[in-house]
């Protein structure tokens, strides 16, 4: 015979709770915006500088732009995507915990 557990009923998190998770999910994404935002800068920055100056080796210097742009944007979406996983299995942790303190009927 298995002695079945009642099991607990959901309850939502506070909405102090939700607001939280939901400011540090809007700022991950203005985060995400503002390394997009550098990385368009700098690959703006490489070819106005090639323009503007005339270089010799003018191409040298917009490929290296380039791709300071491209590491900035690749690290944006890393961080991002890291942060947005620990959000995820935060909110989780939170729903659960709730569940765990409650007072079992």
């Amino acid at each position: 015979m298995t002695a079945d557990k009642p099991t607990p009923t959901r309850t939502k998190l506070s909405l102090t709770d939700e607001l939280a998770v939901e400011r540090t999910r809007l700022a991950n994404e203005r985060t995400l915006l503002a390394y997009i935002r550098s990385s368009l800068y700098f690959s703006i920055a490489g070819l106005t500088l090639n323009s503007f100056f005339q270089l010799e080796l003018g191409w040298l210097l917009e490929l290296a732009f380039w791709l300071v742009a491209a590491g900035i944007l690749i690290s944006g979406i890393i961080r991002y995507r890291r942060v947005a996983k620990k959000l995820n299995i935060s909110a989780f942790a939170q729903k659960r915990w709730h569940l765990l303190m409650e007072e079992e009927v």
